[in-house]
């Protein structure tokens, strides 16, 4: 379903998601590139294929500490400074 509400969990090893009709569970290395905008994370499976990640739902400290886990698993990525 195109519409379908994702739920994502971010860890030092992957990347879960879960939707109403699926759930995937994906390792940072298998990720294409990330590019955080001032309102989303784009997260590219491959470079026609991406997950938007709105960053409403996430604190402060958890988009520094989502940074922190893209940085450390070294994936390719524009992250911002704010």
């Amino acid at each position: 379903m195109i519409q379908e509400t994702i739920f994502y969990t971010f860890t030092n090893g992957y990347m879960y998601s879960e939707g109403e009709t699926f759930d995937a569970e994906v390792g940072w290395e298998s990720v294409y590139k990330i590019k955080e905008k001032r309102d989303w994370f784009l997260i590219y499976q491959n470079a026609q294929v991406m997950n938007m990640v709105p960053k409403k739902f996430f604190s402060k400290d958890q988009i520094t500490e989502l940074r922190n886990i893209i940085k450390n698993n070294k994936v390719r990525s524009t992250l911002r400074n704010d």
